[in-house]
C-alpha cells in the first residue's frame, strides 16, 4: 500500500496542495508581519524533518503535526503522504480534529489498510504524550499521582505502529517537568532505551524516537537518549533546564533557523488560513 515512494491509497503519491509544491501560491501571498507563535515554530521545525516520498502518520487529534505534513508537501516534499487517524489520506483542510471527512482528504481507507500498514510500517509516525522521558519513552496510559491514585489517559489505539514505523517523531505543546520526566510511569511506546536495555536488546529493529519538539527546544536522538539540538523562541536557558525533568547541559544549544518568509506565507495562507496554530490575539 505504500509502494516505494511512500504513496498510501492514492494514485498521485501524495501530491501537494498546489501543482507546484506551493511555491506559486506562497509567492503571491507574501509573509505575514505577525511573529510566529510557538505552535507555528514547532510545525515549521517538524516539517523540515519530513522527506519527500515518505508516508507520515499522525493521530486523529494531531493538528500541529498534520500542519507540519501539509507544510512539507507544499514546500519541499510534494510526494510526502500524510495519513491522519490511520485512514484519512492527504488532508487538504486543517481542522481541530485532524482526521475525518471534514479535513477533505484525497481518499479514505479502511481498517484492513490500517492492519496492512501496521505490518509493513510507515516511514515516520508522530506521537505526543502525558509523559516523555529522556530516552524517548512515551506514556499515554496512566500517571501515578502523589496520593497513590492513578490518572488514566486515553491510551493508543494501535501501539504496534510505534514499533513498526521507521522512526517516531515526538511533540508536546508544554515544556514542563511533569511531562518531560526522568522516567515514564508506563511505556506506551518504547523509546531508545527502557529499564537499561537498548532497542536492539529488546528486539526492536526500527530507529525509535528520532526527535522531540517542544515550545522551547528541538531534541534529537544522540548516544541513546534525547539531547538538545537547537532552541527556538525567546527562552531563558536556565528556565528551560529547570522545566525539564532530566539534566541538560549548562550551555545552551544554538538557536534554530527562524521560519522563513516562504514557510510562514505557506503555513498561514495555504495550510492554516483559520489560524489554528496562531496565538489567540493574532487570529
Amino acid at each position: 500500500m505504500t509502494g516505494t515512494g511512500g504513496a498510501a491509497m492514492t494514485g498521485t503519491g501524495g501530491a501537494a496542495m498546489t501543482g507546484t509544491g506551493g511555491g506559486v501560491v506562497a509567492d503571491e501571498l507574501g509573509a505575514s508581519p505577525a511573529r510566529p507563535s510557538a505552535r507555528e515554530r514547532m510545525a515549521v521545525l517538524l516539517s523540515r524533518e519530513l522527506r519527500d516520498g515518505w508516508t507520515f502518520a499522525v493521530g486523529a487529534r494531531s493538528t500541529l503535526p498534520t500542519a507540519a505534513g501539509m507544510l512539507a508537501q507544499a514546500t519541499h516534499a510534494p510526494s510526502l503522504t500524510v495519513l491522519c487517524g490511520g485512514i484519512y489520506v492527504n488532508p487538504r483542510r486543517l481542522v481541530p480534529f485532524a482526521a475525518g471527512y471534514d479535513c477533505h482528504p484525497d481518499s479514505v481507507g479502511d481498517f484492513i489498510d490500517v492492519y496492512q500498514l501496521t505490518e509493513r510500517g510507515v516511514d515516520a509516525i508522530c506521537y505526543s504524550g502525558m509523559q516523555i522521558d529522556r530516552f524517548g519513552n512515551l506514556n499515554l496510559h496512566w500517571v501515578d499521582r502523589p496520593d497513590g491514585s492513578r490518572f488514566r489517559g486515553p491510551g493508543i489505539a494501535n501501539t504496534s505502529f510505534g514499533h513498526t514505523a521507521g522512526r517516531t517523531l515526538l511533540w508536546v505543546e508544554r515544556h514542563e517537568p511533569r511531562i518531560l520526566v526522568p522516567e515514564v510511569d508506563f511505556a506506551s511506546v518504547v523509546g531508545l532505551r527502557r529499564r537499561g536495555r537498548t532497542r536492539a536488546e529488546l528486539g526492536l529493529p526500527n530507529l525509535g524516537p528520532a526527535l522531540l519538539v517542544t515550545p522551547s527546544v528541538l531534541f534529537e536522538a544522540r548516544d541513546g537518549e534525547l539531547a538538545p539540538r537547537v532552541v527556538h523562541g525567546d527562552h531563558d536557558w536556565s528556565r528551560v533546564r529547570a522545566a525539564t525533568g532530566w539534566e541538560l547541559p549548562e550551555q545552551s544549544p544554538p538557536p534554530a533557523t527562524d521560519p522563513t518568509a516562504h514557510e510562514m506565507s505557506v503555513l498561514r495562507g495555504v495550510v492554516d488560513p483559520m489560524g489554528l496554530l496562531r496565538d489567540r490575539d493574532d487570529r
